[in-house]
């Protein structure tokens, strides 16, 4: 028996894909596009608050770094400040107020910056003043 080809096979040959050909996509689970900003965050952990920015945000989350470690699973407040690009300048930013749950907190060394997985639980538009979630309390009363 031989072992070579009869005849070309066109099939092979061509570089053009099948019709209804759909590449599998390896690596990416989410189900949201992430997006590369760097918005101001401040969370609050239980009485403390902390300030961060944002590596990157989806419709259902954001990535941020702690300067101390945070456990999945803990619920947090957090204020997003989000840029308007409003052209008569009257709000530069507008807050998000959010509860967020910490899926991953990934730590790179004892010292931190930790690294923070949250998602979004709840959200609402808080207001435009940057200075709000720091001169008011939780229920939002001026301190």
């Amino acid at each position: 028996m031989s072992a070579k080809a009869v005849g070309k096979f066109p099939a092979f040959l061509s570089f053009a894909k099948p019709e209804g050909h759909h590449p599998i996509r390896h690596g990416e689970r989410r189900r949201c596009v992430r997006t590369r900003v760097r918005w101001s965050v401040l969370l609050r952990h239980r009485h403390e608050s902390l300030e961060s920015v944002t590596e990157n945000l989806s419709s259902q989350g954001f990535y941020c770094f702690s300067r101390m470690p945070i456990a999945p699973g803990e619920v947090l407040e957090c204020w997003l400040t989000i840029p308007t690009y409003d052209p008569t300048a009257e709000r530069a930013t507008v807050i998000l107020e959010c509860r967020v749950r910490v899926l991953r907190s990934e730590g790179a060394s004892e010292e931190g910056p930790y690294g923070l997985a949250c998602r979004i639980e709840d959200y609402h538009l808080a207001c435009g003043d940057p200075n709000w979630p720091l001169d008011h309390d939780r229920d939002g009363d001026l301190v």
